[in-house]
């Protein structure tokens, strides 16, 4: 005899940069378990994958909403809300002291993370004449293998040009290729270069400050976690 086939509850949200709509539901034990294999390890890339994978079996309309091309801001809000509806709205995070280092077991309430700041101006003027306008950082600009610091920039920041304008012509990224691209960015000094930096630095991250005791010495501690990765660190 078959056993019940349990329905799963319908949610829906707006994300907050794209404005799309998604309609999810909780997650189950067995894509539990694979956000927790990808959560033990230490590359930045598996993590991405895990997380990218869950959302993927959890989200209805996956197949209108590439979730490789959306803004890492809305990828974040949306894992959010999928992980409070399947776990509680609450996250237990290891923090370790300020003063001695000895880590502290802190819970955290997700409902008051909130994105900080306001998303920057995404057309930058290199010159009088020549500009570039960016597109939000999304996991398909991000570097696919693990690179240095400098080399992950470049990277980034080239997946991220949408159009380079010159005068009244503008060129998309079907009128250039990576070459032609980087040839370009190896043009830029370095105060070009930092206005495309600063882009990057500015952009909203989901934070929340904490604070606690340290079990081991009484300090009382302050942090703010910024970013999915130290909420659920």
């Amino acid at each position: 005899m078959a056993l019940p086939v349990l329905e799963a509850t319908r949610y829906t949200c707006e994300l907050p940069v794209s404005k799309k709509k998604v309609e999810y539901r909780p997650f189950l034990v067995k894509e539990q378990k694979l956000l927790l294999v990808a959560g033990e390890s230490d590359d930045q890339s598996q993590i991405s994958n895990g997380m990218l994978d869950l959302l993927g079996n959890c989200v209805f309309n996956s197949s209108e909403i590439n979730l490789r091309e959306i803004p890492i801001m809305d990828l974040e809000y949306l894992f959010i809300q999928v992980r409070m509806k399947s776990a509680g709205e609450t996250v237990k995070v290891g923090l370790g002291c300020l003063k001695c280092e000895q880590p502290t077991e802190v819970e955290i309430d997700l409902r008051k993370s909130e994105m900080n700041g306001v998303m920057p101006e995404n057309t930058i003027k290199l010159t009088e004449q020549i500009g570039i306008t960016l597109t939000y950082p999304s996991l398909k600009s991000m570097p696919e293998e693990e690179t240095s610091t400098t080399e992950s920039i470049f990277d980034m920041i080239a997946g991220c040009i949408d159009q380079v304008y010159s005068g009244d012509e503008v060129f998309t990224r079907d009128d250039f290729s990576s070459k032609e691209l980087k040839d370009f960015l190896d043009q830029f000094t370095s105060e070009q270069f930092e206005k495309l930096n600063n882009y990057f630095m500015e952009m909203p991250k989901y934070s929340q400050t904490i604070s606690w005791t340290c079990i081991e010495c009484g300090e009382d501690n302050e942090r703010e976690l910024q970013g999915i990765a130290d909420f659920f660190a």
